[in-house]
């Protein structure tokens, strides 16, 4: 499984999602960052339906939907519970 963080510039609740991701990446858990101001960032939110920054959702190998958090950043333990079932 995987972690994809949605952000961009100028949003007020996106540097505890980056901080949230900094840690992931510190337990060794693949993250990746799509700032949706970006063709490619615009391109993966339209793919999961985010439509507000921060997003956080955990996908599984076959880039699927598993849980996410949209407008909202949820608690570390939340996060690792998911990745751990």
């Amino acid at each position: 499984m995987k972690v994809k963080i949605f952000l961009k510039d100028g949003c007020a609740n996106c540097p505890p999602a980056k901080d949230l991701g900094q840690t992931l990446e510190k337990d060794g858990v693949n993250v990746e960052y799509h700032d949706i101001t970006t063709i490619d960032g615009l391109a993966e939110s339209t793919y999961f339906g985010v439509m507000s920054t921060p997003s956080i959702l955990v996908v599984g190998g076959d880039d699927t939907e598993k849980i996410g958090w949209r407008s909202a950043v949820p608690g570390l333990d939340e996060v690792r519970k998911v990745l751990s079932e």
